[in-house]
């Protein structure tokens, strides 16, 4: 595993780590002897950069990290987040008030059975709640505290990313990027690199779609807590496959498209971490080995072309 400094935070992270989202079953059932080998896996070949949150089944997927680590906390850079509300009256809605926050900080803390949180992020802000100080003064309090090491955001706008690095608050941002999404590269990523801000590029594989195992008849598996359900609804889904299609020339001799895919948010000196999902051991050693395996200088220029083109191969 090679490893880069996450932005000013100084940590030292794999380039790739492990997203957990997958194991509280919003990618489908999941089994939590396939979760733990995963996440054994990861240990075992030098994954140290593992993203949570308290949404993730509604901290389920916290739960069984904090048990996953029992007696190896020391290996990892820990990652959690919070301000979405997953239980309750106010389920499905966002709550960044300096009480919720705290609250649900410390029960994340209890969950992951450790005594400090190594990057603590607000999970989808806004831009007015990024401006607010309040947070920023909580957040920083707890780090004086020692229950958070540092603190950043993840967020879904560029415009948040980069109200994230004007306000001087943030030190990490964690965006969506792959190379069917690529719109932080033009502006975010070298504004993030003006402010030593560590990139975390989630959702590499565009929601396994980029693991290019799917077809159109698929979309009928996407169920109930499925993400995939609510996020390629309709035509959407046909739509995303056909751009999908049009990177198929970066697959073979030993490299798979979702390897290819994990390479590609590497080649960006600005991404400090690419965090993918891994359902078993297969998948996250799998996944680390795409680091092995580079995009070549024509490989990303024909990348650019197809992305500027509208994703014509």
């Amino acid at each position: 595993m090679k490893y880069r400094t996450l932005g000013k935070t100084g940590l030292r992270v794999g380039e790739i780590g492990l997203g957990t989202m997958v194991h509280a079953g919003h990618f489908g059932p999941m089994d939590d002897k396939e979760s733990l080998s995963a996440i054994e896996a990861a240990l075992d070949l030098g994954v140290n950069f593992i993203d949570t949150s308290d949404a993730y089944g509604a901290g389920y997927s916290e739960a069984l990290l904090g048990k996953a680590l029992k007696g190896r906390r020391d290996k990892v850079v820990l990652a959690t987040k919070g301000g979405n509300v997953m239980v309750g009256p106010n389920r499905g809605k966002t709550d960044f008030s300096v009480p919720y926050i705290a609250r649900v900080m410390d029960d994340s803390l209890e969950r992951l059975q450790t005594d400090y949180i190594d990057l603590y992020q607000l999970h989808n802000p806004t831009v007015d709640v990024i401006a607010r100080q309040d947070i920023w003064e909580l957040l920083e309090q707890r780090k004086k505290e020692g229950k958070i090491r540092h603190y950043g955001v993840s967020i879904n706008r560029v415009e948040e990313g980069t109200a994230a690095i004007d306000g001087g608050k943030s030190e990490s941002i964690q965006i969506e990027f792959s190379l069917i999404l690529q719109e932080p590269k033009e502006s975010l990523f070298p504004h993030a690199r003006k402010a030593d801000i560590g990139i975390i590029a989630r959702a590499p594989l565009r929601r396994s779609l980029l693991t290019g195992k799917f077809n159109a008849e698929d979309q009928s598996k996407f169920q109930g807590e499925d993400v995939r359900a609510r996020n390629f609804r309709g035509e959407l889904f046909a739509k995303e496959l056909a751009k999908v299609e049009s990177f198929r020339f970066l697959e073979g001799h030993g490299r798979t498209l979702a390897q290819a895919a994990i390479a590609f948010c590497l080649a960006f000196e600005t991404v400090s971490v690419v965090i993918a999902g891994a359902r078993n051991a297969v998948q996250m050693r799998a996944n680390a080995a795409a680091s092995e395996r580079p995009l070549s200088r024509d490989e990303l220029a024909q990348v650019d072309r197809i992305w500027r083109s509208g994703f014509k191969a």
